[in-house]
Order: C-alpha cells, then sequence, then structure tokens
C-alpha cells in the first residue's frame, strides 16, 4: 500500500513509518525535516495546499500528526482541530478510503482505576487537547457516513521512545503500535471503528477484545502489574 504517515517526525509517527516501509510505500508529512524518509512534505496542518499535494496518489493515512499536547487555544485550533479537517478533506478530494488516526485513551480518564474502558463509554476529557481529540474521533465518525469513508480512530495510551516494553496498562510497546496502525490501515470490512492502542496486561483495565474483532489486533507485548499496584 501507499502509506502516508502525518507526524511522521514525531515519536509514534516515526515508530509507525519506520515499522511500516519494510512493508508498504511510506509518505511522510511533518513542519519537521523526516531525514529516514525519501519521500516527504513538509509544512503545518493548516496549510490546505500541501495536504492536498501529500495525499494524493496514496491508499491510506496514518493521521499522527498534531500538537501532543498542552491547553493554549489557537495553537490546538490550528493544529489539532483545523489540521484534521483539513488531513481528512484533502483526503476525501483525493479518494483515499481508509484513514487510521490517533486519539488517546485519556479520553476515558475520569473513569475509576478499576473499572474496564470500552469503547461505548462516554468520553470524560479534560482540557484542550483531550478535547481536541474526542472532536477528530466525532469528525471521522461524520466523514465516514457522509462521504463513504473507513476509519479506525486508536486510542493511544502512554508512548515512550525509550522504553520498548510496556510497565503498565497504559502502555503502548514499540512494535504494538506499529502492529495497531498496521491493521488499522489494512483491515477489511471496516466502516467506522475505534480500538484502544495499549499493549496486553494482566491488569483489565482496556477492552482488548474489541480491538481482536473490530482490526484483527492482538498485541504481542505484556505488562504484567502486581495487583495491589492497580489502586495506586
Amino acid at each position: 500500500m501507499r502509506i502516508l504517515v502525518t507526524g511522521a517526525a514525531g515519536r509514534v509517527g516515526t515508530t509507525v513509518a519506520q515499522g511500516l516501509k519494510a512493508r508498504h510505500q511510506v509518505r511522510g508529512h511533518d513542519r519537521a525535516e523526516m531525514p529516514d524518509l525519501d519521500d516527504t512534505f513538509v509544512s503545518d496542518l493548516d496549510d490546505f495546499d500541501t495536504l492536498l499535494e501529500a495525499t494524493r496518489n496514496i491508499d491510506a493515512i496514518a493521521h499522527i500528526g498534531g500538537l501532543p499536547g498542552g491547553n493554549e487555544w489557537q495553537p490546538m485550533l490550528q493544529s489539532n482541530f483545523i489540521g484534521t479537517y483539513n488531513v481528512f478533506e484533502a483526503a476525501r478530494q483525493n479518494g483515499v478510503k481508509r484513514i487510521a488516526y490517533a486519539s488517546r485513551a485519556g479520553v476515558l480518564g475520569l473513569y475509576p482505576r478499576r473499572q474496564t474502558r470500552t469503547i461505548d463509554m462516554t468520553t470524560t476529557p479534560v482540557g484542550i487537547y483531550t478535547v481536541s481529540k474526542v472532536f477528530a474521533e466525532a469528525l471521522a465518525h461524520s466523514f465516514a457516513h457522509q462521504h463513504d469513508m473507513e476509519f479506525v480512530c486508536v486510542r493511544i495510551g502512554n508512548f515512550s521512545l525509550e522504553r520498548d516494553q510496556p510497565e503498565h496498562p497504559h502502555h503502548l510497546s514499540h512494535g504494538d503500535c506499529v502492529r495497531v496502525f498496521e491493521q488499522a490501515l489494512t483491515h477489511p470490512g471496516v466502516k467506522f471503528e475505534t480500538v484502544f492502542g495499549v499493549s496486553g496486561s494482566n491488569w483489565p483495565l482496556y477492552d482488548m477484545e474489541h480491538g481482536k474483532r473490530g482490526i484483527g489486533y492482538e498485541p504481542h507485548d505484556y505488562a504484567q502489574v502486581p495487583e495491589e499496584d492497580w489502586d495506586k
């Protein structure tokens, strides 16, 4: 497949782009240079004309770009709200059918620690960054049904370049990061899905069976957390 990875200079984007290169043609987009990719576009996400070019002749998009945190409205508006709309709309205009969107597990952050998070729970966003993720999930749902496109919203947990293997149910290993996005981009028969982008754990904090049914995602890496730590 010809896959565009937005945010390809960032932590998650770099990991996904490098992991997909062995099996797919990968194009990168970011506001920073991406020296490890041969096919790249450099611009901010509010530059629609560049995104229109970046999404041309592409089969699927991993939209990972955007500001990774913060609570200032204007930067978030340009990058995470307008920028996400621009990616989806550019994809629509160029006939790109499948988009995997990098949401965050923190959209369900206010539930009790021992309550298993499921995709049908009401979101509980706190902060403009997390609100932008809920907005993008809703926008993806709208595009999927209004424009006959396919979306998978991957609610990523905690990801670190310095920590490959998970130590907590929030964590996403490097290998599982590539696996969940590749499944989100390639699994057939998807209209709109939301899955948790975390690795496995003995602490059932997230419903992992839904991801297995929805896109065939099964984590390979596993965190063993003592039960006495589940309430800490």
